[in-house]
């Protein structure tokens, strides 16, 4: 589901900033209902360029910024649109006054609610769906006035056949954060995909790999086997490893001078 982009469609007091773009459309033409500008942060918020959707995307905490890097490794999914409101504020209203909820408002005129992220996904048959997500920290989640607000979010979802989760942030941390964020960087060094290259570097790794062995140590032997530059070697580690290709723990630190940690799963000895 995507909000039209006719002002008109509005309640007046919304129309100037559905006028701006905000909160309406998909894809590159979405902008965000909130900004990082229009809440108060204490220094968890980012600014990020979007790999599958091209554009600067507002996330308002650390968690958000966590849980959007991993949407954007999933190779279904199609778009996130972050702080989606939900613009059908005469059902809100009613929604508010059957729960005994206080709605938002901003002077005098009722205030949009606003889901974290609206996500789109396509399946195998090529489909695509829709869903929501909220994403609290765990000690947010139990809170009872914050649960009273993301019941109108579930029920309003519900009415309209949008799955709604409350996701799941308990293992999300500064480690998994860092890790994402040092996988990610083959996108802003601008490493372009080379299945062949990636091909060889898999292979080489599960010849090579062992338990303890420090990254840079890995990097620089599998630079001579395939004969590039440590830093291009390092860029095809990082979009292997962001690309679930290689299944790094996220629960251990992810650098050049530590151990290269792998899922259990795909433990190698």
């Amino acid at each position: 589901m995507h909000w039209k982009t006719d002002p008109g469609l509005y309640p007046p007091y919304l129309r100037t900033r559905i006028q701006r773009g905000k909160g309406v459309g998909k894809g590159i033409t979405y902008k965000p209902w909130l900004k990082i500008r229009d809440v108060p942060s204490e220094g968890t918020s980012s600014s990020v360029s979007g790999i599958i959707v091209p554009r600067p995307y507002n996330l308002l905490s650390e968690i958000e910024t966590t849980y959007f890097y991993l949407l954007e490794r999933k190779p279904s999914t199609v778009d996130i649109q972050e702080q989606w409101p939900i613009l059908d504020i005469d059902r809100t209203l009613e929604l508010c006054a059957e729960y005994g909820i206080r709605h938002n408002f901003r002077n005098s005129n009722p205030e949009p609610f606003t889901i974290d992220f609206l996500v789109t996904s396509r399946n195998n048959q090529g489909e695509l769906s829709v869903r929501a997500a909220s994403i609290k920290t765990p000690v947010d989640a139990s809170n009872p006035d914050i649960r009273t607000r993301l019941l109108i979010e579930y029920v309003w979802c519900l009415e309209h056949e949008i799955p709604w989760t409350l996701v799941d942030t308990s293992k999300f941390n500064k480690t998994m954060l860092a890790n994402l964020r040092f996988m990610r960087t083959w996108y802003r060094h601008r490493y372009v995909s080379s299945p062949e290259n990636e091909a060889l570097f898999i292979k080489n790794f599960h010849l090579s790999y062992r338990k303890n062995i420090l990254l840079a140590e890995f990097i620089q032997q599998t630079s001579k086997t395939m004969r590039l530059s440590t830093d291009t070697t390092l860029d095809i580690f990082r979009y292997c490893t962001w690309s679930n290709f290689i299944d790094i723990s996220l629960q251990h630190p992810l650098a050049l001078d530590k151990p290269i940690f792998l899922n259990r799963a795909s433990n190698h000895d």
